[in-house]
Protein backbone atom coordinates (compact mmCIF):
# COMPACT_ATOMS: atom_id res chain seq x y z
CA UNK A 1 0.00 0.00 0.00
CA UNK A 2 1.39 3.38 -1.02
CA UNK A 3 1.76 6.03 1.64
CA UNK A 4 0.07 9.31 0.80
CA UNK A 5 2.37 12.30 0.67
CA UNK A 6 1.27 15.19 2.83
CA UNK A 7 0.09 18.50 1.52
CA UNK A 8 1.99 21.49 2.81
CA UNK A 9 0.24 24.85 2.54
CA UNK A 10 2.28 27.98 3.19
CA UNK A 11 0.42 31.27 3.55
CA UNK A 12 1.95 34.70 3.03
CA UNK A 13 0.20 38.08 3.16
CA UNK A 14 1.60 40.95 1.10
CA UNK A 15 -0.51 44.08 1.28
CA UNK A 16 -3.89 43.35 -0.29
CA UNK A 17 -2.79 39.97 -1.65
CA UNK A 18 -2.52 36.61 0.09
CA UNK A 19 -0.47 33.83 -1.47
CA UNK A 20 -0.97 30.15 -0.70
CA UNK A 21 1.85 27.92 -1.88
CA UNK A 22 0.96 24.23 -2.19
CA UNK A 23 3.52 21.43 -2.05
CA UNK A 24 2.70 17.72 -2.17
CA UNK A 25 -0.47 15.89 -3.09
CA UNK A 26 -3.95 17.37 -3.15
CA UNK A 27 -6.51 14.59 -2.84
CA UNK A 28 -9.48 13.53 -0.76
CA UNK A 29 -7.19 12.95 2.24
CA UNK A 30 -5.62 16.43 2.11
CA UNK A 31 -8.27 18.68 0.57
CA UNK A 32 -9.55 19.78 3.99
CA UNK A 33 -6.10 21.17 4.81
CA UNK A 34 -6.35 23.38 1.74
CA UNK A 35 -9.92 24.40 2.58
CA UNK A 36 -8.85 25.42 6.09
CA UNK A 37 -5.98 27.52 4.67
CA UNK A 38 -8.32 29.18 2.16
CA UNK A 39 -10.87 29.99 4.87
CA UNK A 40 -8.15 31.48 7.10
CA UNK A 41 -6.74 33.55 4.23
CA UNK A 42 -10.13 34.87 3.13
CA UNK A 43 -11.11 35.75 6.70
CA UNK A 44 -8.54 38.56 6.41
CA UNK A 45 -10.46 39.95 3.39
CA UNK A 46 -7.63 40.19 0.82
CA UNK A 47 -8.35 41.81 -2.55
CA UNK A 48 -6.65 38.86 -4.24
CA UNK A 49 -5.84 35.25 -3.41
CA UNK A 50 -2.93 33.75 -5.33
CA UNK A 51 -2.66 29.96 -5.19
CA UNK A 52 0.72 28.70 -6.38
CA UNK A 53 0.27 25.16 -7.71
CA UNK A 54 3.81 24.63 -9.02
CA UNK A 55 4.72 22.40 -6.07
CA UNK A 56 1.82 19.98 -6.50
CA UNK A 57 2.79 16.48 -7.54
CA UNK A 58 -0.71 15.03 -7.67
CA UNK A 59 -4.30 16.25 -7.95
CA UNK A 60 -7.47 14.17 -7.81
CA UNK A 61 -11.09 15.08 -8.51
CA UNK A 62 -11.66 16.41 -4.98
CA UNK A 63 -8.80 18.87 -5.48
CA UNK A 64 -10.10 19.80 -8.91
CA UNK A 65 -13.53 20.50 -7.43
CA UNK A 66 -11.92 22.73 -4.79
CA UNK A 67 -10.63 25.11 -7.49
CA UNK A 68 -13.95 25.17 -9.36
CA UNK A 69 -15.77 26.11 -6.15
CA UNK A 70 -13.06 28.65 -5.27
CA UNK A 71 -13.42 30.40 -8.64
CA UNK A 72 -17.18 30.64 -8.15
CA UNK A 73 -16.67 31.98 -4.65
CA UNK A 74 -14.26 34.66 -5.90
CA UNK A 75 -16.82 35.83 -8.41
CA UNK A 76 -19.65 35.91 -5.86
CA UNK A 77 -17.61 37.64 -3.15
CA UNK A 78 -15.80 40.04 -5.52
CA UNK A 79 -12.15 39.24 -4.92
CA UNK A 80 -9.55 38.15 -7.45
CA UNK A 81 -8.39 34.56 -7.73
CA UNK A 82 -5.06 33.84 -9.43
CA UNK A 83 -3.83 30.27 -9.96
CA UNK A 84 -0.16 29.77 -10.81
CA UNK A 85 -0.02 27.03 -13.43
CA UNK A 86 1.13 23.65 -12.04
CA UNK A 87 3.64 21.22 -13.54
CA UNK A 88 2.61 19.33 -16.65
CA UNK A 89 1.37 16.16 -14.90
CA UNK A 90 -1.01 18.09 -12.66
CA UNK A 91 -1.96 20.58 -15.36
CA UNK A 92 -3.12 17.68 -17.53
CA UNK A 93 -5.93 16.99 -15.01
CA UNK A 94 -7.22 20.53 -15.55
CA UNK A 95 -6.82 20.22 -19.33
CA UNK A 96 -8.40 16.78 -19.82
CA UNK A 97 -11.47 17.87 -17.87
CA UNK A 98 -11.47 21.24 -19.68
CA UNK A 99 -11.65 23.00 -16.32
CA UNK A 100 -8.52 24.96 -17.26
CA UNK A 101 -10.58 26.99 -19.73
CA UNK A 102 -12.63 28.49 -16.90
CA UNK A 103 -9.95 29.14 -14.29
CA UNK A 104 -7.66 32.19 -14.00
CA UNK A 105 -4.26 30.57 -14.63
CA UNK A 106 -1.01 32.51 -14.98
CA UNK A 107 2.47 31.19 -15.74
CA UNK A 108 4.25 33.22 -13.06
CA UNK A 109 2.98 34.56 -9.74
CA UNK A 110 2.23 38.29 -9.67
CA UNK A 111 5.08 40.44 -8.37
Amino acid sequence: MAVAKPLLVESERDGERTRLTLVGELDIATVQRLQDAIDAALAEKPAALVVDLRGLGFLDSSGLRQFIVLADRAQQEDWELVLVRPAKAVLSVFQITRVEENLPFVDEPPA
